[in-house]
């Protein structure tokens, strides 16, 4: 699944850069036609002008400056030859060494006149539409040429900003992909770690209990908890990376499961008078009834995730964490409130990042996974509602019915 979503996105990118380059050649194609058309059109008139003089002697002063006014809009090489490209009449905009004898500067600019026939067809100023005078021969302006390597470069440069950021997007990805198989890897360590600690305390106080009598039974049953809870855990990695199967289940109920396996295994603390108390309480305030369809064991993972969140983030002696579930005609709010440092608004955007962690001993993948349970299989929301320092944090979890 991933590697057809990373092909896919690399072929948009490819066939994004193709279209964009594609419409700047468009673009500036029609950009240098409408210029051409022009400069083609100042030539033209400027021949027109020369052959109006030529075919009447009693031409104004008048018509003379709206001549010369011609002259000085020409941007672009023009040179003016007679009819046998043997002499230069008039030209402007030619680059030529001033300091070569006149004859070899004529020679040179014949030479480009040639050369611009190849570009531009030259234009025939004639006596009486029969005796031809002259031809009046153009070439590009600077203007045009630079347009039509401007594409050039923008390719050039678009197709290495792409590159870039192929390569970049690739390592991204890779680093990921590599965080989120080692956070795995340590999340399974994690998630297998609290049921083999609690079994082995289980079985240390087996060995001196008596059997038969009520602690013995309650171990017993505790113990039972654990090698369920190991097989959950199983299942749960199981079902990663394949569509679960969804069954109406009674959200409170599970909830109540997670909290109870939970309440067993929560450092206690003693007063000063020697009491023994809980360092956190769990409340849960919900209907005794609430039908959703959902996967148990991934439901349950998300719950576990967001308990040991708020867990984390509890430092003071005595810590709340809070379940209260609100069923709506259409959908249902978990909402897990718990009193601890919150989350600095800095990182509130990257907390279900995989990878993203605060905790020193933390590998960022139970928000990144437990979003993804809610979000991808569930169809659901998993957001983070509301953070303030030093007075906690709460997660909503929306799921429709």
């Amino acid at each position: 699944m991933y590697k057809i979503g990373s092909l896919k996105l690399k072929i948009a990118l490819v066939i994004s850069a193709v279209l964009i380059a594609i419409a700047i050649l468009f673009f500036t194609q029609i950009l240098v036609e409408r210029i051409q058309k022009r400069e083609a059109l100042i030539a033209n008139l400027y021949a027109k002008s020369l052959e109006y003089i030529a075919n009447d002697e009693s031409a104004t002063g008048e018509y003379n400056f709206i001549f010369n006014e011609i002259i000085t809009q020409i941007d672009f090489p023009i040179i003016a030859t007679d009819k046998e490209y043997k002499t230069v009449n008039f030209y402007k905009n030619i680059d030529i060494d001033t300091t070569l004898p006149p004859k070899e500067q004529q020679k040179i600019m014949l030479k480009q006149a040639k050369e611009m026939v190849e570009v531009n067809p030259p234009i025939k100023v004639s006596y009486r539409d029969t005796v031809i005078l002259n031809y009046v021969n153009y070439g590009q302006s600077s203007l045009i040429t630079q347009l039509k390597l401007l594409p050039f470069f923008e390719i050039i440069i678009g197709g290495i900003f792409i590159l870039l950021g192929y390569i970049g997007f690739s390592y991204v990805k890779k680093h990921e992909q590599s965080s989120i198989w080692v956070g795995l890897s340590k999340e399974t360590a994690h998630q297998l770690g609290t049921p083999l600690s609690s079994l082995m305390g289980w079985l240390e106080i087996l060995r001196n209990t008596e059997p038969g009598s009520p602690n013995y039974k309650e171990i017993l049953g505790e113990t039972e908890n654990d090698i369920d809870k190991l097989s959950k855990i199983a299942t749960r990695f199981s079902k990663i990376g394949s569509q679960p199967k969804l069954e109406p289940e009674n959200v409170s109920e599970l909830i109540k499961n997670v909290s109870r396996y939970f309440h067993k295994r929560i450092p206690r603390l003693t007063t000063s008078d020697g009491k023994i108390t809980e360092k956190v309480s769990i409340e849960i305030n919900a209907p005794d009834e609430v039908m959703v369809r959902l996967n148990t064991e991934l439901f349950e993972w998300v719950i576990e995730n967001l308990l040991k969140n708020a867990l984390d983030a509890i430092e003071k002696d005595h810590g709340i964490i809070n379940f209260k579930i609100t069923d709506r005609t259409d959908d249902i709010i978990i909402d897990v409130c718990d009193n601890g440092k919150g989350v600095d608004k800095k990182f509130r955007k990257d907390i279900f990042r995989p990878g993203f962690s605060t905790k020193k001993r933390g590998w960022g993948l139970g928000l990144s996974l437990s979003k993804r349970i809610i979000d991808d299989y569930h169809k659901g929301k998993l957001t983070l509602l509301d953070s303030s320092y030093e007075k906690g944090t709460t997660f909503r979890i929306k799921l429709n019915k």
